[in-house]
């Protein structure tokens, strides 16, 4: 028990133990992760990146729905950094897409290598590019289409989570796996077992965040 609660407490876990159990909490994020992806990227095939972007989607939810910071709900950030953790890169790019960082700027001048966003799609700089003359990605040769799974972009990530969005028993679903998975660990770090009232109270409030996050990135 001790181990758990300093889990309540991140990030002052202290002990072997206690630092032990946070990594062996990132770590059932990241397992949960690999389920998630394999989940999504079998109801939605036709959506490039659906798995991937879907673990993207369920992280945010859960952060959002722990955003409280009390009691267990630092346990569930634990999870959601797991989550966050295994698609690593492809995260990155999705949150540069989203947040507008990144976008080509006319007569800017860009290092071999780097990584710009234009008309909603990625392109990597094969050599360096002065500001002058303009190097307009997709007509100039030197921005060379960047096509790895990692790229993702805004409109691929809207139109995934508009998918998502109108199947509720997805998204149920999902929640409900996700408290099998690692509802042991909230009781432990809780000290007892919930009360079915406070399993549904859990359950509709993850539910409910997620579905809050999906729709913001529908829209």
């Amino acid at each position: 028990m001790d181990a758990f609660d300093e889990i309540k407490s991140i990030p002052k876990a202290q002990s072997i133990l206690g630092i032990a159990a946070v990594a062996g909490v990132n770590a059932l994020g990241g397992m949960f992760a690999g389920r998630v992806r394999g989940i999504l990227a079998g109801a939605a095939p036709a959506y490039k990146g659906a798995g991937t972007i879907g673990v993207f989607i369920v992280s945010m939810g859960l952060r959002w729905y722990a955003r409280r910071e009390s009691g267990y709900d630092r346990v569930i950030k634990e999870l959601a950094a797991g989550m966050a953790g295994f698609v690593g890169n492809d995260l990155w790019l999705i949150v540069r897409a989203l947040v507008g960082w990144g976008k080509w700027k006319p007569e800017t001048a860009y290092g071999a290598g780097d990584v710009v966003i234009y008309s909603n799609q990625y392109y990597r700089a094969d050599k360096d590019i002065p500001a002058k003359p303009q190097a307009e990605p997709g007509k100039d040769a030197r921005w060379v289409r960047f096509e790895t799974a990692q790229g993702y972009s805004p409109d691929e990530v809207s139109a995934f989570a508009q998918a998502l969005v109108t199947n509720d028993a997805l998204i149920d679903g999902l929640v409900k796996e996700q408290l099998l998975i690692f509802g042991p660990e909230l009781a432990q770090c809780a000290g007892r077992e919930f009360s079915q009232q406070e399993a549904d109270q859990i359950y509709a409030g993850m539910r409910d965040s997620l579905k809050s996050v999906v729709q913001k990135f529908a829209a």
